[in-house]
């Protein structure tokens, strides 16, 4: 027999061992709360078309979650509930089997006259997602607020807006649409507290009157589509009549702008032949002061020249008189005279008296030589 063979521990031991530590005691709490948890843990799912409503059981407060995706809660402790967010259609009309009932389901209207008119209704809603908490409390869990709310406060108050209007005042599309605006501002009014909101609300059909009421507005819509026809006739006449007098404008005024184009043009032209006969005449100008100023140079030189000659001639004349002055000049004249004297004929007959020429007599002047 091998002596090293080694008994197996035993397992009671072990468990004794557990116990006398005390960690027993928290591992099974802890696993108690680990199984109530996964019991008790829920997962709400919200949709991009949905708004979750979180509601605590024990305060009975509730958190609205717009945003879509998974929320994790605790079952026993909150409660999760998710509203339809998209746009809802609520058409009550006298077509059977297409409106939110199977039978005839148009509104009967009073008028002010005492006639009576049938409309159809169609009127858009949804819920206000920050104000779902508002539709959870009011309107409770699921549609119920498509139910409990919208049908009867349309109705109610369509009719007692439109029931203002006569019966002539019905026909008129204008004045129907501005009474089921006030209506519908109502509704919004009344429903904002319980978190809802009207988006829109029409007349999808025209309204039908009793037999005898429709016939004479027939006959007056034939009448008034006539009279609307020669009002067309004679504002297509007047669009006629003014477009025909913008194109003469506008003719008028191209030849205007054509006519001061070319005035434009002549005025340039002219002040360009200005501007060039003023250039021309100031190159005449400039040229022929310029030829006066060298010709009176020129005279101004030769009237010098000519008195510098004329002065010294003068003073060769003067000193030429003084020299004549002298006994120099007496003799040059009687040199002259002598001269003169070669040149003279006398003529004239010797008288002899006793045999002695006593006496000379002159017949003639005497005669000086042609010069």
């Amino acid at each position: 027999m091998n002596n090293n063979y080694n008994t197996p521990p035993d397992p009671t031991e072990f468990i004794k061992k557990i116990f006398k530590s005390g960690i027993i005691f928290p591992l099974v709490a802890f696993f108690f709360v680990v199984v109530l948890l996964l019991v008790t843990c829920r997962f709400g799912e919200i949709s991009g078309e949905q708004v979750g409503v979180l509601l605590n059981k024990l305060n009975g407060e509730m958190e609205v979650i717009t945003q879509s995706g998974v929320k994790i809660y605790n079952g026993i402790l909150s409660e999760f509930y998710t509203l339809d967010k998209t746009r809802n259609t609520l058409q009550m009309t006298e077509l059977r089997n297409q409106g939110d009932r199977k039978g005839s389901d148009n509104l009967k209207i009073k008028t002010v006259d005492g006639s009576d008119v049938y409309i159809d209704i169609k009127a858009e809603y949804e819920i206000i997602p920050e104000k779902a908490d508002i539709v959870l409390k009011s309107s409770g869990p699921g549609e119920t607020f498509k139910k409990k709310w919208m049908r009867d406060y349309v109705r109610a108050t369509c009719r007692n807006f439109l029931g203002e209007l006569t019966t002539e005042e019905f026909y008129n599309a204008g004045k129907r649409f501005a009474k089921v605006n006030l209506a519908k501002k109502e509704v919004n009014d009344k429903l904002l507290d319980f978190g809802l909101r009207l988006t829109t609300l029409t007349i999808p059909r025209n309204p039908r009157f009793y037999k005898e009421y429709e016939e004479a507005i027939r006959t007056k819509k034939n009448e008034d589509q006539a009279v609307q026809e020669e009002r067309s006739k004679a504002n297509a006449a007047e669009q006629e009549k003014l477009q025909r007098i913008v194109t003469e404008k506008n003719i008028t005024n191209v030849t205007i702008k054509k006519f001061e184009g070319d005035m434009e043009k002549i005025i340039i032209r002219a002040k360009a032949d200005a501007e060039k006969v003023k250039k021309e005449a100031e190159a005449y100008y400039n040229r022929v002061t310029i030829e006066a100023e060298a010709n009176y140079y020129q005279m101004e030189k030769t009237a010098k020249a000519i008195i510098a000659k004329k002065s010294a001639e003068a003073k060769g004349i003067e000193e030429m008189k003084k020299a004549l002055e002298g006994e120099g000049g007496k003799n040059m004249v009687m040199l002259e005279y002598a001269k003169n004297l070669r040149t003279i004929s006398i003529d004239g007959q010797p008288v002899q008296i006793s045999g002695d020429l006593e006496r000379f007599q002159h017949n003639k002047g005497a005669v000086l030589p042609q010069k």
